[in-house]
């Protein structure tokens, strides 16, 4: 794989010279100022002296103290209140505009934040299967600067879809398969769990605590890499960094996720579908383009209530799996295997000290990724299972 890489000594001023002749001084200039006066330009030189220090004492306190942590750097949860006008959103699902909100937390040193920030409707599938859909941030830059936000100008948020508390559980499950992905490449979306509040700007009601996450923003995604968002109809599979593709795959493969889509998709002006394109720019002949996954919900680790396989597909549940991955990829196969044994423990250790998660869906995690691994450990069954299933 090419990469392309992005790829004063000033002279002294002499100073002034002294005067060639000096004049004689009249003999009243050096008489002593009144006392009045003398003690009026001390108190003048004392304050002044004062303001001095204390402006150098407040630049210093300022270089010194930290800037708090940005926002996708801590699995941390962040405790937030979300005020917004929450019952028309939901009512009014043909809306799509943004409504006015503000988000409000504690950062890192106790101190109270409140960010002014706009909120809107996204996603096609959730929106018609949720009563509280998921939802997307959008802030101005200057607003967020020195604060855990800075840099964000626009997030998206998974929320917790109905009343149920179990569907917190879904999501749950959809945030740790995020972080598994990450566990495997750099190449891929950090994820910050949320209790938020949800205050309603009209009613003054607010919504009991749910569990959300923000997802990092594609283009931060690309800059943390050394590369830039790619927005293009379509590509041909052989385009795609072959060892990043089969991590790609054979992640999907594991999380029981069929729901995708790496070279084409349902916008003719830009792929894909669940997938980002990240690549060098400017993209030469023998570059390579990385796909980068999201969205997980239609998996079978969460197996959401309202989540089917397509019906073209050879299976009839999420939770059935189905390698999709392309055999111009099937090269560097064994080499992702490796690293996906490699990372075994860790993945499942992800689900062990998820404390948001109840005993039954650990249980039911940890056995479906178990499944996995077994398929991994035997030879014939990889063969089986993964490598002839590959799409040409």
């Amino acid at each position: 794989m090419r990469w392309r890489i992005p790829i004063m000594n000033g002279n002294a001023v002499p100073g002034a010279g002294p005067p060639t002749h000096t004049e004689s001084l009249p003999m009243d200039t050096h008489r002593h100022p009144p006392a009045d006066t003398r003690r009026r330009l001390g108190i003048v030189l004392a304050l002044a002296c004062w303001s001095a220090l204390a402006v150098a004492q407040t630049v210093t306190a300022q270089e010194k103290s930290p800037k708090p942590a940005k926002l996708f750097s801590t699995d941390e949860m962040l405790v937030v209140t979300l005020t917004a006008p929450w019952r028309e959103l939901q009512r009014k699902d043909d809306y799509q505009g943004a409504y006015p909100a503000r988000i409000e937390y504690r950062d890192e040193t106790g101190s109270n934040v409140e960010l002014e920030l706009t909120v809107e409707r996204r996603g096609i599938k959730r929106q018609e299967a949720c009563k509280f859909p998921p939802i997307r941030l959008r802030f101005d830059k200057q607003t967020v600067k020195g604060t855990a936000f800075r840099g964000e100008k626009s997030l998206k948020m998974v929320t917790h879809c109905e009343k149920s508390k179990r569907f917190d559980q879904y999501y749950i499950l959809e945030m740790l398969a995020y972080r598994m992905y990450n566990l495997l490449t750099d190449y891929s979306f950090r994820v910050r769990p949320l209790e938020v509040t949800y205050l309603d700007s009209e009613t003054g009601k607010s919504l009991p605590s749910r569990f959300a996450f923000l997802i990092e923003d594609d283009s931060d995604v690309a800059k943390r890499n050394d590369l830039k968002k790619l927005k293009i109809p379509k590509i041909v599979a052989t385009r795609l960094e072959p060892e990043i593709s089969s991590l790609f795959a054979l992640f999907q493969y594991m999380i029981g996720n069929v729901d995708w889509a790496a070279t084409a998709g349902p916008d003719p002006e830009e792929c894909c579908h669940n997938v980002k394109l990240i690549a060098p720019r400017p993209l030469g002949a023998d570059d390579f383009v990385v796909p980068v996954p999201y969205d997980f919900d239609s998996a079978g680790l969460v197996d959401a209530p309202y989540a089917a396989p397509p019906e073209a597909l050879p299976i009839r549940s999420v939770t059935q799996r189905l390698f999709r991955g392309y055999c111009v990829h099937n090269g560097t196969l064994e080499s992702a295997r490796q690293l996906f044994l490699q990372r075994e423990s860790a993945m499942r250790a992800l689900i062990g000290a998820e404390d948001r998660l109840t005993s039954s869906s650990k249980k039911g995690a940890d056995r479906y990724l178990e499944d996995f691994f077994d398929v991994l450990k035997d030879p014939g069954d990889f063969d089986k299972y993964v490598r002839e299933k590959c799409r040409r």
